[in-house]
């Protein structure tokens, strides 16, 4: 009785499909041997069935005993070798037996040849007799190299020929074969040759990827050696594990890099471990002339140079079914070693988990006792406002600093100073009380909460929201600034902390009194302040456009200069009469829209807070150039920049802007 198969194979560009009713897959095979990529799997009655009902083509293949296979042998005597011609194609057993014995197809003779040695004429002999062909043998693997990795250094750095050079002779100085090294620019090329014995066997390459890890890397596409497939998920089991089959095939025969920032063994399945250990050695004797000081983070790049390792296959290679044994040896070991440092790393782990939770429970434990000491023994005073003291030439850290050995580091390499108006006391009674709290700075006390923040009582301020925001660099730089409401620590009688907390309840800025700090009355300190900043040139805060926009009438004629920090070429932004005043945003600004008339032609002008624009009633003409450049020579001149050119408008024309956004 006939058996049921299902075949696929491949025609032009198309996958065809069939049933197919034989003796053996083989019988199957050679009916389907005219068609490319053929596969052939077990089929039944379902199978059957169903293609009966949708129509497919059900094949009946006829059973044909092997006939011996008509071969001629040929010595090739000027090149010594040996020259084998078939009067037809020879199956796929013989030709695997042939390329994994060394021949080679020459397409222009139409024979396999290979070099004339006792191996291959025993082969040649065997296939010419008419011999049953057997497929190949797993070679045992070659003797490892064994590659001297002692005394590695940090070398100064070389260039050129010295660097491949210095490359090639440690290489060989240590013991490494097959290498080849050359330079490529700022890349040195390092080619490692690989034999057949090199590449992992079939079954090694399935044990260290097995299909389940096969199979969440197919999810998001993967190429069979013929074509790119993206509905893993969609297959068959059958047809996934045909899928995956020829993804190992196809990843044995294409192996071509060693990528030397992903040196993980887990990511070369396709190497066996001794070529493996080989690539992992040419890396570190390679790269001992290098040095690094890039910043990944800066996109800063700073090294000796790029290290590329090629790895050369050799051509038209069949893969190994079966691992040697001194593979499945080195497999073993290398599994039950990785089996023993994840014990050692987890018990490590472990142990480090109970250590820490040990030391948490001890930290614990003391800040418990300390924070008792720090309660039991200091003194919150709240001043009244007249009793309320003012200290400067203050110095202190970043903010955040954790005890006092941390303000003091930062104090000594990144200072800041600063003043502060003092609200309220914590007087500490004794020094293993004051002591205890410095170590806790960062910890949240009750005599802290809600203290803190900036202030100034400069007059020109005043009556304005966020007035000291709206400032440009130079004005603030006119402002005097101190720490308001802040809380003055103290041992006994002596200051010796200032705490600003900025509204927080630890200690987010702390400084501390230098010999130059003097202590004054905050109301005297203040009144100061207000009467020196009395004589200071006031500032000029712009109201909201949508408010100087109700300077504007429809039917005025108006000229506007405006800029908005992009490349300046001139502030004149346009003149004509108005027809529209509307409120209205551009991107995600808000403002005003002017929609303007002249010469028959309408244009708008979008204006905004924050973008410098002034605006004048009437038609004016173009400013002059010797109010908008700069002379240089006699000959040349130069634009004046955006600050400098309104600054030169507002004392050009002698009447206000009925509408200005400049600060000043």
């Amino acid at each position: 009785m006939a058996n049921i198969y299902r075949v696929s194979f491949k025609i032009g560009s198309f996958y065809h499909s069939n049933i197919a009713l034989a003796e053996n897959p083989e019988d199957v095979k050679a009916y389907y041997s005219e068609y490319t990529e053929v596969s052939v799997s077990d089929g039944n009655e379902g199978d059957l069935r169903e293609a009966e009902r949708k129509g497919k083509p059900v094949i009946t293949v006829e059973h044909k005993e092997a006939e011996s296979m008509e071969v001629k042998k040929v010595i090739n005597e000027a090149l010594d070798g040996i020259e084998l011609y078939f009067a037809e194609m020879p199956t796929e057993e013989t030709r695997t037996t042939l390329k994994a014995n060394g021949f080679r197809w020459n397409k222009a003779k139409r024979c396999w040849y290979a070099k004339r040695k006792p191996e291959t004429l025993a082969i040649a002999d065997g296939i010419a007799s008419g011999a049953p062909v057997s497929a190949p043998t797993v070679k045992a693997a070659k003797t490892p190299e064994r590659i001297n990795l002692d005394n590695l250094q940090n070398l100064p750095c070389l260039y050129g020929s010295d660097l491949t050079k210095a490359i090639r002779d440690d290489l060989k100085k240590r013991g490494v074969r097959g290498v080849t090294v050359r330079k490529n620019h700022s890349t040195v090329v390092i080619t490692v040759t690989a034999t057949a014995e090199d590449i992992a066997s079939v079954e090694e390459m399935k044990t260290r990827y097995n299909k389940s890890a096969f199979g969440c890397d197919a999810e998001r596409g993967f190429y069979n050696g013929t074509r790119w497939i993206y509905n893993y998920s969609e297959l068959t089991e059958e047809e996934k594990a045909t899928e995956y089959h020829n993804n190992i095939m196809y990843r044995l025969t294409k192996v071509n890099s060693f990528n030397i920032y992903h040196q993980d063994r887990t990511n070369y399945p396709e190497l066996t471990t001794a070529f493996y250990n080989k690539l992992v050695a040419v890396f570190k004797i390679s790269n001992q002339w290098n040095y690094d000081n890039s910043d990944i983070m800066t996109d800063y790049f700073d090294r000796g140079y790029y290290l590329d390792i090629d790895i050369k296959t050799p051509s038209d290679f069949v893969p190994r079914e079966k691992m040697t044994e001194e593979e499945r040896t080195a497999y073993n070991k290398e599994i039950a070693e990785q089996i023993e440092a994840n014990k050692r790393a987890f018990e490590e782990f472990q142990k480090r988990q109970e250590e820490e939770k040990k030391a948490r429970e001890a930290y614990e434990e003391q800040r418990k006792a300390d924070r008792e000491i720090i309660n039991n023994n200091s003194v919150v005073v709240d001043l009244p406002e007249a009793d309320r003291i003012y200290i400067n030439n203050l110095v202190g850290g970043i903010g955040k600093e954790c005890n006092m050995s941390e303000l003091e580091e930062t104090i000594s390499t990144n200072p800041t100073t600063g003043e502060a108006l003092i609200s309220r006391k914590v007087i500490f009674k004794t020094s293993a009380a004051y002591e205890a709290f410095t170590n806790y700075l960062l910890d949240d006390f009750s005599f802290f909460d809600g203290f803190g923040g900036m202030a100034s009582d400069d007059i020109r301020l005043e009556g304005v929201e966020n007035a000291f925001y709206r400032l440009n660099e130079e004005q603030r730089e006119t402002v005097k600034l101190y720490m308001n409401n802040c809380v003055a620590v103290y041992l006994m009688d002596t200051l010796k902390l200032v705490i600003d907390p900025e509204g927080y309840s630890y200690a987010r800025y702390t400084y501390k009194p230098t010999e130059e700090s003097k202590t004054t009355r905050a109301t005297e300190e203040t009144e100061r302040q207000k009467k020196e900043s009395e004589n200071k040139t006031p500032f000029y805060f712009p109201e909201p456009v949508e408010v100087q926009a109700n300077n504007i009438n429809v039917g005025d004629d108006v000229t506007i200069y405006q800029c908005d920090g992009w490349n300046l070429v001139s502030i004149y932004g346009g003149a004509g009469t108005v027809t529209e005043v509307k409120p209205g945003s551009y991107a995600q600004y808000n403002g005003v829209w002017l929609s303007l008339l002249k010469d028959r032609k309408m244009y708008k002008a979008f204006i905004r807070d924050n973008k410098k624009c002034l605006i004048y009633k009437g038609i004016r003409p173009r400013l002059p150039e010797t109010l908008t450049h700069r002379c240089i020579t006699d000959t040349m001149s130069e634009l004046l920049n955006a600050d400098e050119l309104f600054t030169a408008v507002l004392s050009y024309y002698p009447d206000k802007p009925i509408i200005d956004t400049i600060q000043r």
